[in-house]
């Protein structure tokens, strides 16, 4: 089995985080619509993350290739595009 790479190691921590950012918009566990950030989070926070967390395990996958790595990028790539399923899902759901 190979050993991950570091790079690989932060690409899951952020994906992690961001992850826990979208969870954290539905639930409120930490009040942000109190702030002045009340969407921001919910629709580029992922979209930030996912670029930092894409360069890191293409880095981690140039490394080591490794499926982890291989499944983080596409993880992120989904991600990358979050804001666009979040403005066209409910247009296709409910019609416009």
């Amino acid at each position: 089995m190979k050993q991950e790479s570091i790079f690989t190691k932060c690409s899951l921590g952020i994906l992690i985080v961001s992850f826990f950012v979208l969870v954290n918009e539905f639930i409120q566990l930490i009040p942000t619509h109190s702030t002045h950030l009340e969407g921001f989070l919910l629709y580029y926070g992922p979209f930030i993350f996912a670029i930092i967390g894409g360069i890191f395990s293409m880095v981690g996958l140039i490394k080591n290739k490794t499926k982890l790595g291989l499944l983080l990028i596409v993880l992120n790539f989904i991600l990358l595009f979050w804001p666009v399923f979040l403005w066209s899902l409910p247009t296709a759901i409910l019609g416009l």
